[in-house]
């Protein structure tokens, strides 16, 4: 009995031994990595939601690379940004702009909000939130222009207080929105994919029902105008692929396309050798005729860099949004090992993040750390 028993209580100890090298090997290599010192200010002037999930995708990226503050003390997602919190449930309270913003390495810029939602009265000044001001934008800009590298999501320009605080920040970011934002709709009557607000917009400007089925493209203005690209008709899929120039694939050591499945911002970049990737949609020549027709910008940028007194990244997407945040942080390795585990397929959780956010944010980091251009 004890014979027969033997070989498979060998066997699980030596897969449990296995598995504990596996796992606490990364961990020990993580405990014994030196932290690096960098002064991030995180800008997040969402609707206080205690969910976090606008910044923590980076927080947690800082954390697993032992990114701390120039204290020493690390980055913590409930506290280490500025914008709006709650307390207790009730008013939320403002955790405003310091008056000195250039003495930091890295600004990053982002909400937790887009034009399609069903609540788009977002900018309630004096009461909830009123989105970036032109005090904050002038702010920004100030430390742009004495080298201070900025990182913005789509986002964060989507909450905005006004039209003057974004002309304020087009040309350290080195584009101008379209006003138009666009996302892939695998069902057409889907009310969780096509919010209320976005339907009523578009009977009220067209007179029409909204009648459409299926998959396809919707993409909305900032006035409220909607234009649906029907596949079949408008487009051959309603996959949205994220596909890096070629100069990108090499910066970012990403050279396969991937999957992005949330809203885009459709943006006119100053220049377009700044463009580092495309979002890739496969229209017909009717879709085309739609969109020029339009006035509507194709093929869309989904990441620039601009150079000019600093260095700007924009992001034109939901890029680094994270729900759950992990103990897995503390793995040497973990993100990587995300990466490879994660398959591009369509309906997988936190796919972009790991595929293209974590990558194009180390690299990024990389470079604020060395103070290098990115071409040397």
């Amino acid at each position: 009995m004890n014979r027969t028993h033997r070989p498979v209580k060998v066997w699980t100890m030596a897969c449990l031994t296995v598995v504990s090298v596996v796992l606490v090997v990364p961990w020990i290599l993580w405990q014994s990595q030196a932290s690096t010192p960098l002064n991030i200010m995180i800008i997040n002037k969402s609707k206080p939601d205690l969910s976090y999930a606008a910044h923590k995708g980076l927080v947690w990226l800082l954390n697993q690379q032992k990114i701390v503050q120039q204290t020493g003390e690390r980055y913590r997602y409930e506290e280490d940004y500025y914008g709006y919190d709650t307390r207790d449930g009730t008013l939320p309270m403002k955790r405003p702009l310091p008056d000195e913003v250039t003495d930091t390495d890295l600004i990053y810029l982002t909400s937790h909000q887009n034009m399609s939602s069903d609540n788009p009265d977002e900018h309630q000044q004096g009461q909830i939130v009123e989105g970036l001001t032109i005090y904050d934008a002038q702010k920004i800009r100030e430390a742009a222009y004495k080298g201070v590298s900025i990182v913005a999501e789509s986002s964060a320009l989507s909450n905005i207080a006004s039209d003057l605080t974004k002309e304020q920040l087009y040309p350290v970011l080195g584009m101008r929105s379209s006003g138009w934002q666009g996302r892939s709709v695998s069902d057409l009557q889907n009310m969780d994919e096509v919010s209320q607000r976005v339907r009523m917009n578009y009977e009220r400007s067209e007179k029409k029902n909204w009648s459409f089925h299926g998959a396809g493209i919707v993409l909305v203005h900032e006035n409220g105008r909607v234009i649906v690209l029907q596949k079949g008709r408008d487009v051959r899929t309603e996959d949205v692929q994220f596909s890096f120039t070629r100069e990108g694939a090499e910066w970012s050591g990403i050279s396969k396309d991937i999957r992005y499945s949330s809203w885009f911002d459709v943006i006119v970049p100053e220049q377009k050798d700044s463009v580092l990737a495309w979002y890739g949609t496969d229209l017909t020549k009717e879709g085309q005729q739609k969109l020029k027709d339009s006035g509507i910008p194709i093929p869309f940028p989904a990441l620039i860099r601009h150079e000019d007194h600093n260095r700007s990244y924009y992001m034109a997407g939901t890029f680094g949004e994270m729900k759950h945040y992990s103990f897995w942080r503390r793995i040497k390795g973990w993100e990587v090992l995300r990466n490879k585990l994660t398959p591009n397929e369509k309906g997988i959780p936190d796919l972009f993040y790991w595929k293209v956010y974590v990558p194009v944010m180390k690299k990024i980091l990389q470079e604020v750390q060395t103070g290098r251009q990115p071409w040397q």
